[in-house]
């Protein structure tokens, strides 16, 4: 156990806890003005941040054998839970998404992202070769992908299921799949995307037409990125003080402590500290394919390389969005968005992350790290 706590990396982890940190401090600032009814969210939160301490440190300390065992298991299970949404689950602003678990709401889209990086991992390392990843091969990851793509389209929340056509790219990129190959699936992909205005249901294409001119309903459909792209451009450089948002205290920016956190930080703290805070984003995601480019082991390397084009297709996808950049979907920024599912998934990330970098001293030393603790 001594030995994995002095491999483990050590900066991944003191990064999480900064930004865990600042989301404490902005989602306090965004829900003090909440009317009381129980437990105050900011409470919640620091509940989930440290349940998702001990998640990592869970997943951490298993064997890295375990999780590459396990991976098509993890992903099965993925797959079960979001048939099980589609059956039972909780409706909540029209999209069914969500299962209760004794009073607490859990999100297995989130869970199903984590599960993918892994099974994709698994499956591009077994046929991974120097001259690179051909078509035949590539099918078979598509068909993975597209079964928890359909399953959370069908919820319906395009946002999400738009994640794992990006996970499958960005694993496509690492495992080195053919430049022809990867050239042609991405002209077809292309090609496919006007025809998804036909399946799209009438508030989603709302959503992409207010994306394009939010004037046209200011308040209705195009409320939140005006109000968000208010609460950004109101910050200025160094912003109006802690706690001093007007469009966080007066409650003008929807959902301001989940999807929209990144406007109330903005609002208060400025460029400066909006700043700030992406550069932390940065030197994470920047130490996560560090790691990845280590690993010794091929799973091990495709699996921290997936996991960090998770982190940063969220990171870019909520930063846009807020800015108006990106049309409206529910995609949290990491740690600092409300939320338990979204902790508790990234926090499971962190930590098959930190388990697997551990590879990069196996090969060094000559050991084999044990598949149990």
């Amino acid at each position: 156990m001594w030995k994995k706590l002095a491999r483990m990396d050590w900066p991944v982890f003191f990064l999480v806890l900064v930004l865990c940190g600042a989301g404490l401090l902005n989602i306090y600032s965004g829900t003090r003005v909440f009317p009381s009814s129980g437990i105050p969210l900011y409470y919640k939160q620091m509940v989930w941040i440290l349940l998702g301490v001990c998640v990592f440190f869970l997943f951490c300390f298993i064997g890295s054998g375990v999780i590459e065992e396990k991976a098509w298991h993890i992903f099965l299970a993925a797959v079960v839970l979001l048939l099980v949404v589609l059956l039972i689950g909780k409706v909540r602003g029209g999209a069914q998404r969500w299962l209760s678990l004794g009073g607490i709401n859990f999100q297995p889209s989130e869970f199903a992202k984590i599960a993918l990086i892994l099974a994709l991992a698994s499956y591009f390392s077994g046929r991974y070769t120097y001259e690179g990843i051909g078509f035949r091969d590539l099918l078979p990851a598509g068909g993975i992908t597209l079964v928890p793509f359909l399953l959370v389209a069908l919820q319906p929340d395009l946002g999400t299921a738009g994640v794992f056509l990006i996970i499958l790219a960005a694993m496509m990129v690492i495992a080195c799949v053919r430049g022809k190959v990867f050239f042609l699936v991405g002209v077809a992909g292309t090609a496919a995307i006007p025809g998804l205005w036909f399946v799209m249901r009438d508030y989603q294409k709302q959503r992409v037409l207010t994306f394009l001119d939010p004037g046209r309903d200011p308040l209705g459909a195009g409320y939140h990125v005006i109000q968000s792209k208010i609460a950004v451009g109101s910050g200025g450089v160094l912003g109006k003080g802690y706690l001093q948002g007007t469009q966080g205290s007066l409650r003008f920016l929807p959902e301001q402590h989940t999807d929209f956190a990144f406007a109330i930080l903005s609002e208060e703290w400025g460029f400066a500290g909006s700043l700030v805070l992406l550069l932390l984003f940065l030197a994470l995601i920047y130490r996560m394919f560090y790691l990845a480019s280590q690993s010794q082991d091929r799973f091990a390397s495709f699996a921290c390389g997936g996991l960090a084009s998770y982190f940063l297709a969220h990171i870019v996808i909520n930063v846009a969005m807020v800015c108006g950049l990106f049309p409206v979907v529910g995609i949290p920024l990491p740690f600092v968005s409300y939320g338990g599912s979204s902790m508790l998934t990234n926090m499971m990330s962190m930590g098959i992350l930190a388990n697997l970098s551990r590879t990069r001293f196996t090969f060094q030393s000559g050991e084999e790290i044990p598949s149990s603790v």
